[in-house]
């Protein structure tokens, strides 16, 4: 009997969940329905944001969202699989608790810690270098990628020790060495996994909105290079205020909600069709 309350409450609360997430998602393509004409997309789909001229381009937030995610994420992939390769082959209790720990605290932290520390830290050690460059996509995406780091570890991680769990004693009897069992067994066996765990982080890296903000110097000019300030999607609807329903600008920041959302739903996808045997 229990059980049975147990069950239909549990699809209660999916169904609900799953209903309001889908709801929000046919709203913002509703608000943004009378965007998709050839006249009005044309407009938005430019690298010119300037409300005075009327012009509504949001193709220069979604690059600097993609560059700082891709940096990010190539940065997050170095970490936690450097992290994680120790945890898996070092012999020391100490150090593998101590990385493990560290881990665990870097994903209680809060974003704006991240954002907040490193404008007294990164931001001026970068500047020292580069005087011209504080606030730039690099620096938003050197943070964000410690932000990712405990998501992708504790993933690696997971599958890492799954797949040490069922078959390390078979193949350490073979006379493979803990390396030979990690690189070419482990590794090979678990890119699946590895591959979903990234596009995870990737949908992580794309929804943040704090470290970008507070970071990336929220410039709508194009950026050049990696030192140079730009602004994301998320920054931007953030920043941008528009109060009238009419208006090209508020209707242009639904487009961008509604952009962020349809990648996550395309990466979610893209996890769920990754076959894992």
């Amino acid at each position: 009997m229990i059980n049975k309350i147990f069950s239909k409450s549990l699809l209660l609360f999916t169904s609900f969940s799953s209903g309001l997430v889908f709801s929000i998602f046919f709203l913002l393509g509703y608000i943004c329905l009378d965007l998709f004409t050839l006249l009005d997309i044309s407009n938005f789909l430019s690298f010119d944001w300037d409300v005075q001229k009327d012009h509504y381009g949001i193709l220069t937030m979604l690059f600097t969202t993609i560059v700082i995610s891709f940096l990010a994420l190539i940065l997050t992939f170095i970490f936690s699989f450097c992290i994680c390769s120790t945890i898996f082959l070092s012999k020391s209790k100490i150090l593998i608790l101590f990385l493990e720990k560290t881990v665990l605290l870097m994903s209680a932290i809060p974003t704006i810690i991240y954002a907040f520390a490193a404008l007294f830290t990164i931001v001026p050690f970068i500047s020292s270098y580069k005087p011209s460059s504080t606030l730039s996509i690099l620096v938003a995406s050197i943070v964000l990628s410690l932000l990712l780091i405990p998501t992708m570890s504790l993933i690696f991680l997971n599958i890492f020790r799954t797949l040490a769990k069922k078959y390390q004693r078979v193949c350490m009897n073979l006379g493979l060495s803990a390396e030979d069992f990690f690189f070419k067994f482990v590794i090979k066996n678990a890119y699946k996994n590895i591959i979903q765990g990234v596009i995870l982080a990737l949908s992580r890296a794309i929804g943040d909105t704090m470290i970008v903000l507070m970071l990336a110097g929220n410039a709508l000019s194009f950026p050049i290079s990696v030192f140079d300030s730009g602004r994301t999607l998320t920054s931007h609807i953030a920043l941008i205020f528009a109060n009238d329903y009419d208006s090209m600008a508020f209707k242009a920041i639904f487009l961008c909600a509604f952009l962020l959302l349809s990648s996550n739903f395309l990466l979610i996808m893209i996890i769920k069709s990754i076959k894992v045997k």
